[in-house]
């Protein structure tokens, strides 16, 4: 610092005018000739986050934009993707990170609903936000405040009509068998023991293509105007590397329990519990009740949503 006197001294070879100090945080306006009485304050500066590195500072507000991300996860810890008041979604969790990142509270639609335990590799979302961050870093904020079961691949603005759910045109979803333990894939897969004859799953498979009613293979509870879902692929094959039975399924949509069901069925009609032609009067049948068990969540996963 310097001594108060070298202000008195600087200034009286002045001519007398106001004279204002020019060391940061020294607050006091003197002429000359006068003793310094101000006091030094500390500069105050309010922390900027993430979240104000988005805003522009014209002193309005950004437009609105419509933010498309594609992600994958884990669902071993989520009760689904949808919102639940006493559990925790994947939707729940993105929609708390773009909180984080941009300080808007905002709603996420999700293109497919999964159920508790399922994964997914191709989900896709959108959202409304006020943000100019750029989509780079809107992939890198959410990633950094998102959980490491849940990542985001990619963020690129849309229509802002764009609807992650109702635009959809197709959604894939997998479902994996390994039929020996396995350690790394335990969690992605179901370990199925028993023997069964792999070879009438592809006729089974078949039975699905076309528009179908599939109340026999979806939730008693659901609640919808129709059951009918139209089925492009519908198939059986076996992953070499990792010695997996993979069974494929692509529709327009999809019920709630409905893939995880159709496999259940099918295994019970290969390991010998139905016929293919029982198989067949309870697909036609739109019975919940006499379909097989639903295959458990961890062997599904939605890998695709195309639009």
């Amino acid at each position: 610092m310097y001594p108060t006197g070298y202000f008195f001294l600087h200034c009286a070879h002045l001519p007398r005018r106001n004279c204002r100090n020019t060391l940061p945080g020294l607050n006091h306006r003197f002429v000359a000739g006068e003793h310094l009485t101000g006091s030094v304050e500390t500069p105050t500066r309010r922390p900027v986050g993430i979240a104000d590195a988005g805003k522009r500072e014209t002193g309005r507000t950004p437009m609105e934009r419509n933010i498309k991300i594609v992600l994958d996860y884990d669902g071993t810890a989520y009760h689904g993707w949808q919102y639940q008041e006493h559990s925790v979604s994947v939707q729940e969790m993105v929609e708390k990170a773009i909180y984080k990142l941009t300080g808007e509270t905002v709603r996420v639609t999700g293109a497919g609903r999964t159920d508790a335990g399922v994964h997914a590799r191709g989900q896709v979302a959108n959202f409304k936000t006020h943000t100019s961050l750029p989509l780079h870093k809107i992939e890198m904020g959410l990633n950094a405040h998102l959980p490491r079961d849940i990542a985001v691949k990619s963020a690129e603005e849309v229509a802002p009509d764009f609807n992650a759910r109702f635009d959809a045109q197709k959604r894939v979803y997998h479902y994996y068998i390994s039929p020996r333990r396995t350690a790394l894939l335990r969690r992605y897969c179901w370990q199925f023991f028993q023997k069964f004859d792999h070879r009438v799953l592809s006729r089974l498979a078949e039975m699905l293509l076309g528009e179908h009613d599939f109340g026999a293979f979806s939730r008693v509870e659901v609640q919808s105007n129709h059951k009918r879902c139209r089925v492009y692929e519908s198939r059986w094959f076996w992953d070499d590397l990792r010695e997996l039975w993979v069974y494929r399924i692509v529709a327009n949509r999809f019920l709630h329990g409905m893939v995880r069901t159709i496999v259940g069925t099918m295994m019970d009609v290969a390991r010998g519990r139905f016929t293919v032609e029982q198989f067949e009067e309870i697909f036609r049948s739109g019975d919940r009740r006499k379909a097989g068990p639903a295959a458990p969540a961890r062997g599904l996963v939605l890998e695709e949503v195309i639009y």
